[in-house]
């Protein structure tokens, strides 16, 4: 059987395959569950972080933390880091000394270096920026603080390319410089931005300018702080501007932030409970030691500060514990100095500039002041800052190892200052300074009523009385935003079991342990850097009790002034006349015969009064010429010293049983006659003295009384020639007149 051919069919050319969709090169498959953010452009994280599960990823987070820095990152550390490697807004509440800065380390980590990636830090005080560029560098980070002097063309550009990892800079160069918002609103910026930090956010609350707020009324407390209570107009304005980030995550670090504030935060930066994240870490530091003493003499005065300080003599400027004292005004920041000499006795101390024993830090102080003190005090060489809040924010100084606070203030603030202490791993010691009682405030626990919301006010009044445990007190006002009264409060037991239960060390703060807190306050008069540490373990006792009244001033004996009446009047114009008559004829005849200056330009009725009021009291001339502000012409308080013994001389021997120069209405009705007023003839000038130059105030008055002569001279002249050449043109426009006339009758004829 043959078969038959079939004729093949020709292959068909192959269909062309559809092309693929284009994807994002080196971009790794999005886990639908993952809450990881990655960007087409951008910073973006590495994508082997990106891949791992959330347990790989905090393992990876600690492990990176224990190679860089030798030691595991904490719990809240690694779980803020986490939050940020997922995108989210994080706002981390932690105590003084617990690393918040660390934490945008660690994310810089997660992404590679050759994307250059910048982290941007707003920060409230200039002074803080240059100390965390320090830690920066130190770590090996690339950082920059920016100010109005280095902010310029060059150093936008670096910024642009990349050349900076870390930028601080404050809220006012944020959003009123023209060149950082061209620079931070280009997309090459925003393409390198991985990150932004509010430092310190807390103070976008007590600043007071969160929307619908009045810093007046909400934040009145923190007015007491001079320095700390500065308005600020750009924190209130950070909100829009933070929202153009590329869809990076924002940071917010605070130790001291009530319930009232955070809630005041997220409205001002336009944040919400679903795109803000808190995360709350340890407030409290059991390692701080508080005691809270009432002040025994003004706050104006700060003497009570002297409790603190031993005796050169007893302690070397060398060996003295490293301290801070806040002070709530400039002025006072000087005071301290002063009260500190005495401490010391070592008069004029205070005026040394770079003294080797205390200097002080305020928002006034010079840039260059400000930069050596803050270096002088963390290479050791000096001991003891007296500030205002001007300086602390931030201030990562291990060295400190007590903090001093001179009179009431915010809680929260007070938090912050006694936080700068006990970050060497060793114990610190907070000394609260407190006025017994303040004008119009609650002064007493009845004051309070119990369950009612505190103000600020209130706060910081209960802060000055509460009988309850201090550490506790101050937990409750960081987490709750008030300051406990009541020992059967829950919410205060409640915060006691806790502490039980986390391990904490039994408190000895003044209200726990009274009669340590005592000895403590005794012993730092002889307290140095070698038995500080005994001293605050309760291991210390004073050989010999040692006696600090003589450093403080010598009271002196206060004399009430006589206060007249109208009915004195008449008796005091007969005083006055007679004194002044006599001295006035006294100076005209003897000290200045023919002068200019008279002897009514020099004392009045005026200084008759003054003596009048206090004639009981002037023992001297010295006192005298006080009393009178000093002489006008030389032998003058010697004289009226003088005339006044001669006068009471006369008094008692014309029967007078006063020793003032007039007696009441009343007394004179009781002794039936008035005492005479006559006076006794007085010493002459030449038992005086001769006279010799005039003072400085007898210079200027005559002066000014020559200058007026003068004036008066220059004056008759100018009018005397006013006078002549009015009748200069009163003659010409006579004879021109007269001319005119007999021109027009000629001219008739």
């Amino acid at each position: 059987m043959i078969k038959r051919a079939t004729a093949r069919k020709p292959k068909l050319p192959p269909a062309p395959r559809r092309p693929k969709p284009p994807t994002t090169p080196n971009r790794p498959k999005i886990n639908p569950t993952t809450k990881r953010i990655w960007t087409p452009t951008g910073i973006n994280i590495y994508q082997e972080v990106y891949k791992m599960t959330d347990n790989k990823l905090k393992a990876h987070i600690s492990e990176t933390s224990l190679k860089s820095y030798g030691q595991c990152a904490k719990d809240l550390q690694v779980d803020a880091v986490f939050n940020l490697v997922q995108g989210r807004n994080t706002f981390l509440l932690a105590g003084t000394g617990f690393g918040k800065s660390r934490i945008a380390e660690l994310y810089m980590k997660m992404i590679p270096q050759k994307s250059k990636g910048v982290v941007l830090v707003l920060n409230p005080l200039d002074s803080l920026g240059d100390n965390q560029v320090l830690e920066k560098k130190q770590a090996g980070l690339s950082a920059i603080n920016l100010t109005k002097l280095n902010f310029n063309r060059k150093s936008a550009e670096d910024i642009s390319n990349g050349v900076y990892q870390f930028v601080y800079l404050s809220p006012e160069i944020f959003l009123n410089s023209k060149r950082f918002r061209k620079l931070y609103y280009s997309s090459i910026f925003q393409n390198r931005l991985a990150l932004i930090v509010v430092d310190e956010a807390h103070m976008i609350y007590i600043w007071g300018l969160v929307e619908g707020s009045s810093a007046k009324t909400s934040t009145s407390a923190h007015f007491r702080h001079e320095d700390y209570s500065i308005f600020r107009p750009s924190y209130g304005k950070l909100g829009p501007q933070l929202l153009f980030r590329n869809d990076k995550p924002l940071l917010l670090l605070s130790a001291t932030c009530r319930p009232v504030a955070v809630e005041a935060i997220k409205k001002s930066l336009k944040l919400t409970d679903a795109t803000l994240d808190i995360l709350r870490g340890e407030l409290t530091r059991p390692e701080i030691r508080i005691i809270r003493l009432p002040m025994a003499n003004s706050l104006a005065s700060s003497l009570d500060a002297i409790k603190v300080f031993p005796s050169c003599k007893e302690v070397a400027d060398c060996d003295m514990v490293p301290s801070l004292v806040y002070s709530g005004s400039r002025n006072r920041t000087s005071t301290v100095l002063e009260v500190i000499d005495r401490a010391r006795e070592t008069p004029g101390g205070a005026l040394i500039p770079d003294s080797h024993c205390a200097r002080r830090f305020h928002s006034c102080t010079g840039d260059e002041d400000k930069i050596t003190c803050v270096e002088d005090f963390a290479a050791g060489k000096f001991p003891v800052i007296s500030c205002t809040m001007a300086l602390g924010l931030g201030q990562n100084w291990k060295r400190v190892r007590m903090v001093t606070h001179m009179g009431r203030g915010d809680p929260a603030s007070i938090c912050q200052m006694i936080g700068r202490c006990g970050r060497d791993g060793k114990n610190g010691l907070a000394i609260l300074f407190v006025e017994k009682t303040r004008r119009n405030g609650k002064n007493n626990i009845e004051r309070f009523i119990r369950g009612a919301p505190q103000t600020d006010l209130d706060r910081m009044d209960a802060l000055a009385i509460t009988t309850l445990c201090l550490r506790v007190s101050f937990s409750l006002d960081n987490r709750l935003g008030y300051i406990p009264l009541w020992e059967d409060d829950p919410a205060y037991m409640a915060e006691q079991d806790r502490e039980k239960k986390a391990g904490m060390p039994r408190c000895r703060c003044s209200n726990c342990s009274p009669t340590n807190a005592t000895t403590v306050i005794e012993s730092l008069s002889v307290a140095s850097n070698e038995n500080f540490d005994d001293i605050l373990n309760d291991n210390f006792s004073l050989p010999i009790p040692y006696n600090i009244k003589y450093k403080y001033p010598q009271k002196t004996a206060t004399v009430k002034k006589r206060k007249f009446t109208e009915d004195d009047e008449p008796e005091i114009n007969e005083f006055a006349t007679l004194l002044m008559t006599e001295l006035h004829d006294h100076y005209n005849t003897n000290i200045r015969p023919g002068g200019s200056t008279q002897g009514s330009d020099i004392f009045d009725k005026d200084d008759c009064k003054a003596i009048l009021a206090q004639l009981d009291t002037i023992l001297d001339s010295f006192e005298l010429k006080r009393l009178i502000g000093g002489d006008c012409f030389l032998g003058q308080s010697e004289w009226l010293f003088a005339w006044i013994s001669n006068y009471r001389v006369s008094q008692a021997t014309n029967g007078s049983t006063e020793t003032a120069p007039f007696i009441s209405k009343k007394s004179k009705k009781r002794c039936g006659t008035a005492p005479s007023r006559s006076i006794p003839k007085l010493i002459s000038a030449q038992q005086l003295g001769t006279a010799r130059p005039p003072t400085k105030k007898a210079l200027a008055a005559q002066a000014s009384r020559e200058r007026a002569l003068k004036r008066q001279e220059a004056k008759k002249k100018e009018d005397e020639l006013n006078r002549r050449r009015k009748e200069q043109v009163q003659q010409i426009m006579a004879a021109s007149r007269a001319a005119h006339l007999i021109e027009q009758g000629t001219s008739t004829g």
